[in-house]
């Protein structure tokens, strides 16, 4: 298990930030059109969407407004539980959304959650310092036809060096972490010249596009993110398959993150 006694970066606050400063009605249409697009469902009506690791509260909010009948937001966070209750508050704090206190990894939690129709985690499991134990606890909030959409980071030759970056971040002071920042966008948006030969500034200005995000918030997430787990792709799959009787449905491989969406294969429940 890695060690996070250093750890000094904040998820919580991160999105907290993200909230005060960057959210919109663009973006918030842009989560919604990410989750339907890849759930390839047109809205959420009549669906318990259960929101592992809400972070911002932004795709819960999305769930809501696409219609979800009931909607339960988690995080062990005290901050990113804040934030997603601020989300809720401003959404008129509509009784079928529920925001909860709570780790994936605490059975005697999760056993006071009931099973939902649509299972999300978006970059969460990943970084609980127990990813397949959180992979799994999170596959038995299933019933036998829920869906069940996560991403998580994909092992790459450079992991070893983000393992070794993401510590860095963590043992720096705030002004280092903002050097690193600064460095990091740099080297990022080269890239995105000379190997995507894309526009860097319109690059930055169409980020919201990625599921509603932004980009600084998304960098700052990247480099302070910890603990990190990863896995390749067939290692997902086959841990699906053989230990969680799930299906793959659909999956999208991004620059850090893979996308999967499951099913529970019929009969297993």
């Amino acid at each position: 298990m890695q060690e996070t006694s250093n750890v000094t970066f904040s998820f919580g606050k991160n999105w907290q930030d993200f909230v005060h400063t960057s959210l919109t009605p663009e973006r918030i249409t842009a989560a919604k059109e990410r989750l339907t697009e890849f759930l390839e469902l047109s809205n959420f009506t009549g669906k318990h969407f259960l929101d592992v690791g809400c972070g911002s509260g932004l795709s819960s909010l999305a769930a809501y407004e696409l219609g979800a009948q009931k909607i339960v937001s988690f995080d062990l966070d005290p901050d990113s539980v804040r934030t997603t209750a601020k989300l809720k508050e401003l959404a008129g704090n509509p009784e079928h959304w529920t925001v909860l206190q709570g780790s994936i990894l605490d059975q005697q939690f999760l056993r006071t959650l009931e099973k939902a129709d649509i299972v999300y985690s978006w970059g969460v499991l990943h970084h609980t310092g127990q990813m397949w134990e959180a992979f799994a606890n999170t596959a038995n909030l299933l019933h036998e036809t829920s869906l069940l959409y996560v991403a998580l980071y994909t092992t790459t030759p450079k992991s070893p060096f983000w393992l070794r970056v993401k510590k860095k971040y963590n043992h720096t002071s705030v002004s280092g972490k903002r050097f690193m920042e600064y460095q990091f966008i740099g080297l990022h948006l080269l890239k995105v010249l000379l190997f995507n030969r894309k526009n860097p500034v319109r690059y930055v200005q169409e980020y919201h596009n990625n599921r509603g995000m932004s980009y600084r918030h998304d960098v700052r997430d990247w480099l302070g993110g910890y603990p990190y787990e990863d896995a390749k792709i067939e290692e997902v799959l086959q841990y699906g398959r053989k230990q969680l009787a799930l299906e793959l449905i659909n999956l999208k491989t991004g620059e850090a993150n893979t996308e999967y969406l499951f099913i529970k294969k019929h009969g297993k429940d």
